[in-house]
């Protein structure tokens, strides 16, 4: 997988839209500074998904977008687009389907960001993971850029190390194993909060316990509490019945008597109304008498008034006649005539007045006569109205007493399926009963074995707690031991690295002896050289000091084969300038030992018989040791120096030495040559304890893996019958639960068993109620029928008094309408008499106009007077006739009111009985109410009572049996057991009911986050195994990738310097996993020393040396250099340039560069330049 091209479109100063393409091989991109070449790898690091501002040399990410130049705006996007070539299937496996990777990064200037690859969106993660363990990626070390050489050269030994992971590829494992541990930490956090929630459960369902237990014994009085109250409410119920039937018994007796003085009284009003009938029939007969008798006098007045105008007519004729004749006799008597005729007008003028005065008395009295007849209709109505209402109600009740029939006829038979359905419900219920009373057995049974196994898993969960302690105790010992064994362990292999160190590089040797001994340790010269003195020789610790003291320099002594040997190392110091040296052949020539006083008190024994000496090194330290003897002190020392005068040194155990010719040499070994002994003792001594605490720390690791497999089974076992226990518990409880199920409900099936034969009882007897409720309703249905029937009769003849009334009322109202018009005729004559008057003085003064026709009015007035004459002889006869026939009347009228007068004598009699009737039925009525409103508060006290039980308890009193109660108890032995449990009750206190399901739901969840636990606990167990396997693969690939480019790294290292060496140094061989890497390096010449000493291009080129290390042993598809060679010289060039030559035929190489000779290295070279300022632009050349 290689790198095809880069596309950047507004990206930094390429504004405008770039590819550059990148082929196998060396690609290099040259151009000024400032024109934009290091904006390429910052596009590359960018798209890779880089997301610090300051590591892409800027402030903001929008720093990244095109900001505009003299001559174009800002661009709002920045887009940059890396292609690779997949057609070798190198990359990552779910693209292999795809011969191009193309991944894709957008900024836009609101602060939008999108990745993609291949086109499809995607997630910074994605990217981040596609370029894990590759060698490439935002941070990896396939991309150099600018200071990265000098990071990698003065970063601390940690962060170096991550180069080294990314090419182990344990980064994408690193990766992992933190999105593990993050895991871990939040299943850790998760498990501690359950773990307290389930304390806190634990905690609550013991104290929720007892409050469900309260509320069972809270629920047993309060069960025990409802039954005596519904036994006392029962008692009290039938008090009330019986009350209430007496009182009803009571209420028809009184009811019955009021029906009785009701009807008597109904039958006496009834008739008084007839004999008021009869009465008004009276009053009707005197008024049409008496208007006969009216008609008729008016009749009379009629005629005398008639007789009356007649007689004056014919006087008046007379006179006329008589002025006439004198009117012609005499003109002189005319005025005296007019005066004559005008008072007889006057006075026929108040006729009329008294005619008009009789016709408005006789109006009146027809209007008074209406009057009466108009309110005797409106009685009439009103009675008609009673009877129709009367009727309604008794066609409603009728229908009310056939509906409520036809009910209680479909109650009885709801009543009769009802009672098939009990006798079904109640076999059924037996059988439930000896099914549940079964159950119960079992249940029981089942609880009793889980509580004998329940003691017997707490006992072995107790002993299995401490065996956990002891195993507990024993670890913690265990792992203090082994905490002490490994730091002893660490200190001793510090120590003893330290004193390897020393050793290896002679330190505290003379600078020839050293120059010699790394000569030969490093280049395999000297073949001829053996080894030091103080390498071949060993003393106790007791010794050391007076071995130092004798050998003193001898010790740094180099042996030799021979002396040539010698002779060759001396010429190569004089060569090298590097000091003097002192050489021993191994084999010397052959001398006189001489007899030491080995008899002598002061001598404790030879020097050479309490060292030890290396194989083949004996004729040295005979040579070397051979005169010197072991004295107590340096007093005992001089004594016998100079008791014997025996040529030897003597030495003391504390370093003093006598030589032979008696010079004392003692005080301080402080110096370097005093630790040469004791620092090869102190390694061997290190190296024995070394074994000895590893040996003792592998028992202990062996110890501690028993004793953790014996926890984990113990810790198995316990959890076994913790969850063993736990179950028995939970079965425990839920067999607890079910006997107290079986029991309820065994006591529920027997309440229901005896409420379905009560039921039963209730409903015969509301059976045989209704039966005789449905015949009363029946008889009152027939009642009803035969009073409607009676009142229809009683309805009709009212209608038929109504019909009569309503003609009377039309013939009062024709006769006054005539009275009216006679009235207003006697009106208009009244006003002729009074116009004619007026005439006749008017004709006063036209008299003399009139005579002559007086002559022809008196021959006419003599005819008149003839007819007057006829007419007054006809009129007096009728006037005697009707006097006669007014006569005959007013008896008729005497005789009716007679009548009338007995039969108002009659009806007041009647009156009178009905008043002695009325104050006895109002009495009754008021007896009645009295017991219907005492039959009222009784029923209302029953209802109260119904009404509070149900309200109280649920529970309807009206079906709760009646004959369920002991005989032996009394209402006040009830009461005080009702007393005493309210007192009971009162002293538990506050009672939670609600404590059984919380405990019940409690428990629940309590299971519920114990399995949750368990869960996180596995899941932390996988978590931790997941962790310990990343560990162990990072470590393997860690150690695996740093010793081949170690190895790789010191081949490079001389290569690129000519000569010298370097290598890599683990801060912390024992831990492979946070262990940082130190460099060590040493140029050609130069003495080994810190590469932060090195100069800037010995530092360049050990990064680059150590770059390669890392490309050789782990090549990445492409590598990006910026300007990594610019403080290298010619020759180093060269060899970089060579270098990289070699490495290109496996990976791909871009470098940035102004160095001519690495431009004429490349294959293809682009050149950035900036056409105007601000924006770049691309010009390639192919070299080849």
């Amino acid at each position: 997988m290689r790198l095809k091209r880069l596309e950047m479109v507004g990206f930094k100063s390429f504004t405008q839209r770039t590819v550059l393409q990148f082929t196998p091989g060396i690609t290099a991109i040259v151009g000024p500074n400032g024109c934009g070449k290091s904006n390429v790898v910052d596009a590359l690091r960018w798209v890779m998904g880089e997301q610090s501002a300051r590591h892409l040399r800027g402030h903001l990410m929008e720093d990244v977008i095109f900001n505009g130049s003299e001559s174009l705006a800002p661009t709002g996007m920045a887009e940059a687009s890396l292609i690779f070539d997949n057609e070798d299937g190198r990359g990552p496996a779910e693209y292999n389907g795809f011969t191009e990777i193309m991944i894709t990064r957008r900024l836009f200037r609101s602060g939008e960001s999108e990745y993609s690859i291949n086109k499809v969106p995607c997630r910074l993660k994605d990217i981040i993971d596609l370029f894990l363990g590759t060698g490439v990626g935002n941070k990896a070390y396939s991309i150099v850029e600018q200071g990265r050489v000098d990071e990698i050269v003065n970063a601390k030994p940690e962060e170096r190390r991550l180069i080294i992971e990314e090419a182990a590829g344990t980064s994408k494992y690193k990766s992992r194993k933190l999105v593990a541990e993050r895991k871990l930490e939040r299943t850790h956090q998760n498990l501690l909060r359950v773990s307290d929630i389930v304390r806190e459960i634990e905690r609550q369902i013991r104290s929720m316990e007892l409050q469900a237990k309260k509320a069972e014994r809270y629920r047993a009085f309060k069960k025990d509490l409802k039954e005596k109250e519904l036994a006392w409410a029962t008692m009290q119920r039938k008090g009330l019945e019986e009350e209430i039937s007496r009182q009803e018994a009571v209420f028809k007796a009184a009811e019955d008597r009021l029906v009785r003085l009701a009807a008597s009284l109904h039958s006496k009003e009834a008739e008084s109304e007839n004999t008021k009938l009869s009465l008004l029939e009276a009053e009707r007969e005197i008024s049409q008498q008496q208007e006969a008798v009216y008609q008729r006098k008016v009749q009379i007045q009629g005629e005398e008034q008639s007789l009356d105008f007649y007689k004056k007519d014919l006087a008046g004729l007379r006179d006329a006649k008589q002025k006439t004749e004198s009117e012609l006799l005499q003109l002189r008597e005319k005025c005296r005539d007019l005066t004559l005729e005008i008072a007889e007008l006057q006075k026929a003028q108040e006729e009329f007045v008294q005619l008009s005065l009789f016709e408005e008395s006789y109006l009146r009295d027809k209007e008074t006569d209406l009057e009466k007849i108009k309110l005797q209709m409106r009685d009439l109505q009103s009675a008609v109205e009673r009877e129709k209402e009367s009727l309604i109600d008794l066609a409603n009740q009728a229908s009310h007493l056939k509906n409520d029939s036809l009910a209680k006829e479909r109650r009885r038979e709801e009543l009769d399926r009802e009672s098939v359905r009990n006798r079904k419900e109640e076999s059924e219920v037996v059988r439930s009963l000896d099914s549940c009373r079964e159950k119960r057995q079992e249940k029981g049974s089942a609880l009793d074995r889980s509580l004998e196994r329940a003691g017997e898993i707490e006992k072995e969960t107790r002993e299995a707690i401490n065996t956990m302690e002891e195993w507990a105790r024993a670890k913690e010992e265990q792992e203090r031991k082994m905490t002490d064994l490994k730091e002893r362990l660490q200190e001793a292999r510090s120590r003893l690295g330290s004193l390897e160190a020393l050793q290896k590089n002679y330190e505290g040797y003379q600078d020839g002896v050293r120059a010699i001994m790394l000569k030969r340790q490093r280049e395999a010269a000297f073949d001829g050289v053996y080894g030091l003195v103080a390498e071949v020789v060993e003393a106790p610790e007791s010794y050391e000091k007076a071995l130092t003291a004798v050998l003193g320099d001898r010790l740094q002594y180099v042996i030799v084969r021979g002396h040539e040997e010698g002779m060759e190392a001396i010429e190569y110091l004089k060569h090298e300038s590097s000091g003097r040296g002192s050489f021993i052949p191994r084999h010397l020539s052959r001398w006189e030992r001489r007899p030491l006083p080995l008899t002598e008190p002061e001598i404790i024994a030879p020097l050479l018989d309490m060292v030890s000496v290396k194989d083949g090194f004996k004729e040295i330290a005979e040579y070397l040791l051979g005169d010197v003897v072991m004295v107590r002190d340096l007093k005992s020392g001089l004594d016998l120096w100079n008791r014997n005068g025996f040529v030897c040194t003597l030495v003391t155990p504390e370093g003093e030495v006598i030589d032979s010719m008696g010079v004392i040499t003692g005080g301080s070994l402080e110096g370097l040559e005093g630790s040469l002994l004791s620092q090869r003792r102190q390694m061997k001594e290190l190296e024995g304890l070394l074994a000895i605490l590893e040996a003792e720390l592998k028992g202990e690791q062996q110890e501690a893996v028993n004793l953790r497999q014996q926890m984990a089974q113990t810790e198995t076992r316990k959890a076994a019958l913790i969850e063993e226990g736990h179950r028995l518990a939970m079965e425990r409880i839920r067999l607890e639960h079910d006997l107290l199920q079986a029991d309820q409900e065994i006591g529920r099936l027997e309440e229901t068993l005896r409420m379905l034969g009560q039921e039963q009882e209730e409903l015969s007897t509301t059976l045989r109620s209704l039966a005789e409720e449905i015949e009363k309703c029946q008889t009152e249905i027939a009642s009803r029928r035969q009073e409607r029937t009676e009142r229809e009769k009683l309805l009709a003849e009212q209608q038929k008094q109504l019909s009569r009334s309503t003609k009377d009322s039309e013939r009062l109202e024709k006769e006054v309408t005539e009275s009216r018009i006679r009235g207003a005729a006697l009106g208009e004559r009244k006003e002729n008499a009074h116009l004619n008057l007026g005439n006749r003085i008017r004709l006063e003064k036209e008299i003399s106009g009139q005579i002559r026709s007086r002559e022809s009015e008196i021959v006419q007035t003599n005819q008149k007077m003839e007819q007057i004459g006829a007419a007054v002889l006809a009129t007096e006869n009728s006037l005697e006739e009707g006097k006669r026939a007014l006569a005959e009347l007013e008896e008729r009228l005497d005789r009716e009111r007679q009548k009338y007068r007995e039969i108002a004598r009659q009806l007041t009699e009647m009156d009178e009985a009905v008043k002695e009737l009325r104050p006895r039925m109002e009495a009754s009525q008021e007896e009645k109410n009295q017991v219907q409103l005492l039959l009222a508060e009784k029923r209302l006290n029953l209802q109260h009572l119904f009404d509070s039980i149900r309200e109280k308890y649920d529970v309807d009193l009206k079906e709760a049996p009646g004959d369920g109660l002991p005989e032996r108890i009394s209402g006040e032995e009830l009461l005080a057991e009702i007393e005493e449990l309210r007192d009971r009750l009162e002293r538990m206190g506050e009672v939670n009911l609600a404590a059984i399901g919380e405990f019940e739901e409690l428990n629940s969840r309590y299971q519920f986050l114990t399995q949750q636990k368990q869960d996180l606990e596995g899941s932390m167990a996988d978590l931790q195994r997941t962790i310990v396997k990343l560990n162990r693969i990072c470590r393997l690939r860690f150690k695996e990738s740093f010793e081949e480019i170690n190895q790789r790294f010191e081949e490079i290292f001389p290569r690129l310097f000519r000569g010298g060496k370097a290598r890599l140094v683990l801060t912390d061989d024992n831990d492979y996993l946070e262990t940082g890497v130190d460099i060590v390096a040493q140029p050609p010449g130069k003495k080994l020393q810190s590469i932060t000493l090195l100069s800037g291009g010995e530092k360049a080129l050990t990064a680059v040396s150590l770059l390669f290390a890392i490309f050789l042993t782990k090549p990445s598809p492409f590598c990006f250099l910026d300007e990594v060679d610019a403080p290298l010289d010619d020759a180093n060039i060269d060899r970089f340039n060579e270098m990289i030559q070699e490495m290109s035929q496996t990976s791909q190489f871009i470098l940035i560069t102004h160095n001519k000779r690495t431009m004429q290295a490349v294959e293809v070279l682009y050149g950035i330049t900036m056409a105007e300022p601000g924006v770049s632009k691309v010009v390639s050349v192919r070299m080849s």
